[in-house]
């Protein structure tokens, strides 16, 4: 999850500077998104890998639009883009831990057996349905949406609206949630919507209408709000006690 931390301190380091008009906090991720540029990318002497959870990808683009800085666009690309690539990354750093794994498991570790639960079983062109562990889905998405809107790239865009018709047409529940199945925190088949055993988390509405956000900032179709206000008014407020925390 370094590249998720990395992410939200971005975000926050974003947000900081919309709302004040400071720059502190923007310089210091900036400088933390320059690192990464340096590690990761196309070039021989780089990582060619991405995130284990996506969140770096929406908050680059968020630093792009406010610094207008290239770089940041294009590594997002590049992220993008290498998802699911082969060689699979995720299998090649397995084998230069000597087939460890952090997690106690038996066999391969998880995010080498079920790469779909990570977003990484196949490049996105080739992905056509909502897959996996939930909130990496949306979370993914939300940075794709903002990256094809902002490079004018329509080949992602139509990536979007493939995904976005196969989860809000097939795999969503009425009070907006998404990742049916508690296994995996994920998504299972096309109408596979149990009540009595639903996962649904909050975390994986909020990232549905960061999605949508990005989808309606970009299509201007009002199906995309229709979708967030479902999601607040119920799965994400039901997150939340009367209390606030």
């Amino acid at each position: 999850h370094e590249l998720y931390c990395a992410g939200h301190l971005i975000e926050a380091g974003v947000a900081f500077f919309q709302a004040t008009g400071k720059r502190r906090l923007l310089e210091v991720v900036c400088r933390l998104a320059d690192h990464i540029d340096r590690v990761f990318g196309p070039d021989e002497s780089k990582l060619h890998g991405y995130p284990g959870h996506p969140e770096i990808e929406l908050a680059l683009m968020r630093l792009y639009e406010v610094t207008e800085e290239p770089r940041y666009l294009a590594l997002t690309n590049y992220f993008v883009e290498q998802r699911g690539a082969q060689p699979h990354y995720y299998d090649q750093e397995y084998e230069k831990r000597g087939q460890t794994s952090h997690w106690h498991t038996y066999g391969p570790a998880w995010m080498v057996k079920d790469k779909a639960y990570s977003q990484a079983h196949l490049p996105l062109a080739q992905q056509q349905t909502a897959i996996g562990h939930a909130v990496r889905f949306v979370y993914l998405m939300t940075g794709v949406a903002h990256l094809a809107r902002l490079s004018h790239d329509d080949s992602k865009r139509q990536d979007c609206l493939r995904l976005w018709n196969n989860m809000a047409q097939r795999q969503l529940y009425i009070t907006g949630g998404i990742g049916s199945q508690s296994s995996g925190e994920a998504f299972t088949s096309d109408y596979d919507l149990p009540n009595d055993t639903v996962y649904a988390e909050s975390c994986a509405s909020i990232g549905l209408m960061m999605f949508a956000r990005r989808m309606l900032e970009m299509e201007g179709d009002s199906q995309y709000a229709d979708v967030m206000e479902r999601a607040l008014y119920n799965t994400v407020l039901g997150g939340m006690a009367l209390d606030g925390k």
